[in-house]
Order: C-alpha cells, then sequence, then structure tokens
C-alpha cells in the first residue's frame, strides 16, 4: 500500500509518521498502522501509546476502589484514599484521550482499513496511488453486531430490574451510590439499544424507538 505523505488530519505537507493502534480495545497497540499525522495530533497518539496499556490496570484498581467505599466499612483515611483513587481511574480515560481526532482509524469487522474525515485531497491522492482504496461518505460500521448490541442492553436493562428490586426491598438504607448505578445501567442498556442501528450520515435524524418512521 502507498501512502500519500500528507496528513491525513489535516492535510499538512510535512506530518509526521506514527504507529497509530487500530483495536478497539483501549488497552492494546496492536495491530496497528503507521500513517502520517498533523504534529498536534501526532503528540496526542504518542501520549495514547504510552497510557492505554495501563489502562485495564487502571480501570480494575478503580472498581476496586469503587466496590470499597460501597461495600466495605472502611476508616475515613482509607475513605478518603478509595475516593481519590476511584476519582483518578474516572478521569484517566479523559487524560488518555486528550487531543486525539473523535473518529481514530481503525480495522472493520471485514478486516478493512477505515480511515475517518480524511481531507478531499489527501483521500484523492490515497485512490490514485493505491487503486483498491475506496473514498466514501458511509460512516464506518459498528465494530460489533447486532447480536452484541441487543445480548448487552438486555443483560444491562435485567441488571437495572434486578439492583432496583433489591434496594426497594432489602430494608436498609443503601449507598448514594447504588441508587446512581440504577439509572447508569438503564440509560447504558438503552445506547446499546441504539447502536443496534446501523451508523448514520451527519445530518440525519434519529427516530425513537429506533427503526421508526
Amino acid at each position: 500500500m502507498q501512502i500519500p505523505a500528507l496528513a491525513i488530519t489535516d492535510g499538512t505537507a510535512a506530518p509526521e509518521w506514527v504507529e497509530v493502534p487500530l483495536s478497539r480495545w483501549r488497552f492494546k497497540r496492536r495491530p496497528s498502522q503507521r500513517l502520517p499525522l498533523d504534529p498536534h495530533t501526532a503528540k496526542s497518539v504518542r501520549r495514547y501509546l504510552r497510557l492505554a496499556p495501563w489502562s485495564l490496570l487502571v480501570g480494575l484498581v478503580s472498581l476496586a476502589a469503587w466496590w470499597g467505599l460501597v461495600f466495605a466499612d472502611l476508616p475515613s483515611v482509607s475513605r478518603a484514599a478509595a475516593v481519590a483513587v476511584a476519582c483518578g481511574g474516572s478521569l484517566w480515560p479523559l487524560a488518555e484521550r486528550r487531543g486525539l481526532p473523535e473518529h481514530m482509524p481503525s480495522r472493520t469487522r471485514s478486516g478493512d482499513l477505515h480511515i475517518p474525515q480524511v481531507p478531499v485531497e489527501v483521500a484523492d491522492q490515497w485512490v490514485v496511488q493505491n487503486p483498491g482504496v475506496i473514498a466514501t461518505e458511509e460512516p464506518a460500521p459498528r465494530p460489533h453486531s447486532r447480536r452484541f448490541y441487543a445480548s448487552w442492553a438486555t443483560g444491562l436493562l435485567a441488571a437495572s430490574i434486578a439492583l432496583a428490586a433489591v434496594l426497594a426491598n432489602d430494608g436498609r438504607e443503601d449507598s448514594i451510590l447504588l441508587w446512581i448505578l440504577l439509572p447508569a445501567l438503564f440509560f447504558t442498556s438503552l445506547t446499546m439499544v441504539c447502536k443496534m442501528q446501523p451508523p448514520a450520515k451527519d445530518g440525519t435524524v434519529r427516530t425513537w424507538p429506533p427503526g421508526a418512521a
């Protein structure tokens, strides 16, 4: 594959070449593709590559801190430390992805390389130098199947209903964090339902329920 020496982000003629991760999993640096980026985006991607491998560990530590806050009777010092760790874990993705484009290059389920939001003049060069490359306005397909999103929507909705039943009938004062978790589970299940639809082009009006005229 012949890659034009133009930044795929803004068409900069003197780009920086960076190994851009293509995996949908944040903590995986492979597979990757060496691509030309503008200096600002290149710096952000390099920071992401340094921080992303730690995201799984940070998430597990943050989850343990939240568990301790909800279920354990911690002394005041330990509780303050758990709050700091939990908040730090929640803010980690923001630091990790700061400065990155909204949509990153990725591999589709069929194995094709999809590079979104490429300037027209750059896309033209890709097509000219690589006859198999196709420029399209169609959005990238979802990373997972409809069944995947349907399963998660069902599971999260069931979990929210079960948690609501427990909180309503356990006869004790429950942590405020559990009451926060309840709507979070419900609205995340609705997000999974929406993702069962194919991605829409910019400017497309969504309907509710999904598929309604």
